[in-house]
């Protein structure tokens, strides 16, 4: 007993380190995390079509208002859609024990309309630019998808792509997956 009253501050100090430990990361997701987090859309069923052209150009690490985030530059459209501006666009990274949506950025994008021409969707605003923060993002593989929410009808169609994103300890790693031969 003259052990622990002797040395109670070390316990308390080694406590409060392993709490901080513990704690701060759900702590920093919860109030001081503000960008690219993910979102939760109600309903979506994740069976994938094949309405959904896209390309994932690429990822790169930036900072953004204080916080360090990943930003994801490409393009997508729904084929079947009459007007790309009826609807909500998400970003979506995928596993079967987790999903997580990423609302988009449109941004203007010349070159798609001329590589689709037999659409008469216009294409000019395709392009899209999501920011992602890797601390909610689980550690895991996640095949990449887009999630398209009609705003009036809440009609949604889903598609999952060829490309992966790999959430290691330190960091999200955009691959292609291989196809086999």
């Amino acid at each position: 007993m003259k052990f622990l009253r002797k040395n109670w501050y070390h316990f308390l100090v080694w406590g409060l380190m392993i709490g901080y430990v513990i704690l701060s990361p759900r702590l920093e997701l919860k109030y001081f995390l503000q960008q690219g987090k993910p979102e939760h859309v109600e309903g979506v069923t994740f069976a994938s079509s094949d309405l959904i052209f896209s390309g994932l150009e690429d990822t790169k690490l930036v900072q953004l208002n204080g916080e360090t985030l990943y930003k994801f530059n490409g393009w997508s459209f729904l084929s079947t859609a009459s007007d790309l501006t009826d609807y909500d666009i998400y970003f979506v990274l995928y596993s079967d024990a987790h999903q997580y949506l990423y609302s988009t950025t449109a941004v203007g994008r010349r070159d798609i309309r001329k590589a689709f021409k037999q659409y008469t969707l216009d294409l000019s605003m395709c392009g899209f630019i999501t920011y992602v923060a890797k601390e909610p993002v689980k550690i895991g593989e996640y095949q990449v998808g887009y999630l398209y929410v009609h705003k009036q009808t809440g009609e949604k169609v889903f598609q999952l792509t060829d490309r992966v994103v790999i959430r290691t300890p330190n960091t999200l790693q955009l691959v292609e997956i291989e196809k086999p031969e």
